[in-house]
């Protein structure tokens, strides 16, 4: 067989991170990526042995993509709230594109599987965290464990995306009535975080 083609391999496995994260087959065989991919089932396996490795690399792209796009706002010399308003931007443009990575990113450490830390993304948290502190020292954020405030920043951008159905089905709203729901999350979690 020729040499590897990269383009190859990049549809594959934008094609995997589709059928995985968008529409959350997270349990999807080779062959139904092959077949969304419009590829042979064998072409899978010479690029990546296993339906198995296939999703760990595909995983880890997620992840590390995930991880970089944070850092890269929680980093960024911003003032404090417009930081927030931009990580929940794109926080919120990365659950519209892939809503079912988080689901499975906590499923995965369930089950004992352990990420690289080749970013390393505790040193750029405790940074956040020391902002965080300061923010709640001048007065512009309600007094707590840092740790609070941004559990709940993420709790409040994931959770809508995590439990869709069952919302969906508690409140009776349709596809189009959800996504309204949705894009008004940016207003809610900053009226809810940021004091007056």
């Amino acid at each position: 067989m020729a040499a590897k083609d990269k383009k190859t391999e990049q549809h594959i496995i934008d094609t995997a991170m589709c059928v995985f994260f968008t529409e959350g087959r997270l349990h999807a065989t080779t062959q139904d990526i092959a077949d969304a991919a419009g590829v042979n089932r064998t072409l899978i396996h010479y690029y990546f042995r296993s339906r198995d490795l296939l999703f760990d690399a595909v995983f880890e792209k997620a992840r590390l993509e995930s991880i970089r796009e944070s850092q890269s706002v929680l980093s960024a010399a911003l003032p404090f709230r417009n930081k927030i308003e931009q990580f929940i931007d794109v926080f919120l443009k990365r659950l519209q594109t892939y809503p079912y990575l988080e689901i499975s990113m906590t499923t995965s450490m369930y089950n004992g599987h352990h990420f690289r830390n080749d970013l390393e993304p505790e040193v750029f948290m405790k940074h956040f965290l020391n902002e965080v502190q300061q923010e709640m020292d001048k007065g512009t954020i309600q007094r707590s464990n840092p740790v609070h405030f941004i559990m709940n920043l993420f709790s409040l951008v994931v959770y809508p995306f995590i439990v869709k159905p069952l919302n969906q089905h508690l409140f009776g709203l349709n596809e189009q009535e959800y996504e309204k729901i949705v894009k008004e999350r940016k207003t809610v979690i900053l009226d809810m975080l940021f004091n007056k």
